[in-house]
């Protein structure tokens, strides 16, 4: 139908060179300029219709598969003819994205970190020798905590309103001493005094070394003594023992603080919340 529509014009131009070929014998044999010049170019514009018939089987027979399989798909108004209700795949993320997700998954630990890297943590027995309230924060106490230190260090706690202050002065507290300095509300804190929490987080109690420990003294595992493991440097850039160490701090059914299971301990016995089991330590 399509090569058919193409003859059309062909065939008219014939009908209108007909009279030209008609003419009295006197303008064939003496033909002007201006006839010849016409007759010319219909001859060309048959001569270029003709070669376009020719040539639009070979368009039709050079077109890719793929591209016929699209024309065909597709509807009357250039819209895919398969159904709407199908689902469309979801779009690809981005490149830096999935690379970013590669980064997160091959971060994330397997498990608890071996106790050689909780020896890297430093816990340490320390007793608060002065207690007072924070100037400009309601749930803050400021302590100074004898570490066996040359002088007492200056930590804040978040414990006001689970703790008085007669509570909190000269308490035994197993305290994080390898922290990097943090300031709370204009004041310095050199540290974090250990405590276990509920799920809700109303209850919070301070963890207990046992009686007889010795100010100073590093908190080990049950199986595992940590004396001979120089913790990790505080200061150091990108130091986060304690981050990776602290998910796996929890009381067991006894109310022992542990890690990943094992019993914390000091020389003198178990450290332990008084109340509160199966709870997070932190």
């Amino acid at each position: 139908a399509s090569s058919a529509l193409v003859l059309v014009p062909p065939l008219l131009l014939a009908l209108l060179a007909l009279p030209v070929l008609l003419a009295a014998p006197s303008a064939l044999s003496a033909p002007s300029a201006a006839t010849m010049t016409t007759t010319m170019a219909m001859g060309r514009l048959l001569a270029s219709s003709a070669a376009r018939c020719r040539r639009l089987p070979a368009r039709s027979a050079l077109r890719s598969p793929r591209r016929s399989l699209l024309l065909a798909a597709r509807g009357p108004y250039g819209v895919s003819s398969s159904s709407s209700s199908s689902p469309s795949p979801p779009p690809r993320r981005p490149l830096f994205l999935r690379a970013a997700d590669a980064a997160a998954e091959a971060d994330e630990p397997s498990g608890p970190p071996p106790v050689e890297e909780f020896a890297r943590t430093e816990l340490r027995v320390g007793k608060i020798v002065e207690v007072w309230p924070h100037p400009e924060a309601d749930k803050l106490w400021c302590e100074k905590i004898d570490l066996g230190e040359e002088e007492p260090r200056q930590i804040l706690s978040g414990l006001r309103e689970f703790y008085s202050q007669e509570e909190m002065e000269n308490r035994t507290v197993v305290v994080v001493a390898n922290l990097k300095k943090s300031k709370l509300r204009g004041m310095e804190s050199f540290g974090m005094v250990l405590a276990a929490s509920n799920e809700a987080h109303d209850k919070v109690e301070l963890v207990e070394p046992p009686e007889g420990s010795e100010v100073g003294e590093r908190v080990s595992l049950a199986t595992f003594d940590v004396t001979e493991t120089p913790p990790a440097n505080a200061k150091k850039k990108g130091n986060s023992v304690w981050r990776s160490v602290a998910p796996y701090l929890k009381t067991n059914a006894e109310g022992v603080a542990t890690y990943d299971g094992v019993p914390l301990v000091t020389k003198s016995g178990e450290v332990v919340a008084p109340s509160l089991k199966d709870c997070t330590v932190g």
